[in-house]
């Protein structure tokens, strides 16, 4: 932890910045009231006191993190809920990240202006970098898939080849590029596969490859993890 975490004009001054670029952020009443939202459904929020823009678009988020942890429990058990976090810092490359861990980062650019936010993946969607016919909740979905394989130890490559029946991981890519979307095959570790996957599942668009895929997922999430057997 390094002294600059307490450097309080550098924090009001980040602050000042964020509000000239974004506007200001909500009423302590709203922080509270999106805090305990999350809170009840054990998820942890982090760097919303700044948020700005309509609390109820956040909530969705978290109510579609919460579907999904019907399936996969362990996502927001004591021990691993999942922290929410919005993030001013990050590249408007990116609409969310999710690490190793159970921390969702939102790109505060886009979370703070959902028209932008809904026109930008709308645009990507329709050059076919997305799983077609999903809209923007398939952001909050797409990093929750990211953090159940975390806790489930999911073999992302492993699972695909069995559910497409190929054993050649270009003709993997291949497929997964024109039939799920061009994500899902951005990464030779086969990271963005799962969570593409679980995109289109749970916004019920009816993937064939994404509702295999999952398929396979939900035993994992009744076993408590990945075993090759399933």
């Amino acid at each position: 932890m390094n002294k600059s975490e307490y450097d309080r004009p550098a924090m009001a001054n980040a602050h000042k910045t964020q509000v000239e670029e974004f506007g200001a952020p909500i009423s302590e009443g709203d922080y509270r009231e999106l805090r305990n939202y999350a809170k009840d459904q054990n998820i942890r929020i982090s760097g919303f006191r700044n948020y700005v823009g309509d609390i109820e678009a956040i909530k969705t988020v978290i109510d579609d993190i919460r579907e999904i942890a019907e399936d996969f429990p362990k996502i927001i058990d004591e021990r691993n809920g999942i922290v929410l976090e919005l993030d001013f810092d990050m590249k408007k490359e990116d609409f969310a990240t999710t690490g190793s861990g159970h921390v969702i980062h939102l790109n505060a650019f886009y979370f703070c202006n959902l028209q932008l936010l809904k026109q930008a993946y709308s645009d990507a969607v329709k050059e076919g970098d997305f799983v077609a016919g999903t809209d923007w909740r398939a952001i909050g979905r797409h990093e929750t898939g990211h953090v159940v394989a975390n806790a489930y130890g999911i073999d992302s490559l492993g699972l695909i080849k069995e559910v497409l029946k190929l054993t050649s991981i270009a003709d993997v890519f291949y497929h997964l590029g024109k039939e799920l979307s061009i994500y899902s095959a951005a990464y030779n570790d086969g990271r963005e596969i799962i969570s593409e996957c679980f995109s289109g599942y749970y916004s019920k668009v009816g993937n064939k490859i994404a509702d295999a895929f999952v398929s396979r997922c939900l035993l994992v999430g009744k076993a408590g993890e990945m075993d090759e057997s399933l």
